[in-house]
């Protein structure tokens, strides 16, 4: 036992853990749920028609407008749509973005430094 073990009142038989002092419990699996994807949540769509709009911007209003915009086309039915914004500037170079406000469908970049409409968005779709 080392030092602050012993000034903290650490014993020795204490269960080590990783890193704090969380339990991992797997949730019992349903087989009657009734939406397509087995979520719980009642999705219509599957889980594999789920089409992911990342805006890529450092939050500036231009970028806040294209993320409305997103999030415009995300609420209309008959597509499951998932709005990300992203204002990590590491995560922005990744992506190979020089212009912001950047707009990524489904990981490939569609647009850049541009403020595109929702029905823009829509037809990207």
């Amino acid at each position: 036992m080392g030092l602050f073990g012993k000034m903290f009142g650490k014993d020795k038989d204490e269960k080590k853990s990783c890193c704090c002092e969380m339990e991992i419990v797997e949730a019992p699996e349903d087989e009657e749920t009734t939406d397509a994807c087995g979520c719980g949540r009642g999705c219509e769509a599957p889980f594999g028609d789920a089409v992911t709009l990342t805006v890529l911007g450092p939050g500036c209003k231009r970028c806040h407008e294209l993320n409305d915009n997103a999030l415009a086309v995300a609420v209309k039915p008959g597509r499951t749509v998932n709005v990300e914004y992203v204002t990590d500037p590491i995560a922005i170079a990744e992506a190979g973005i020089m212009s912001t406000p950047a707009l990524l469908v489904d990981g490939k970049v569609v647009s850049q430094g541009k403020v595109l409409t929702a029905a823009e968005i829509e037809g990207l779709l």
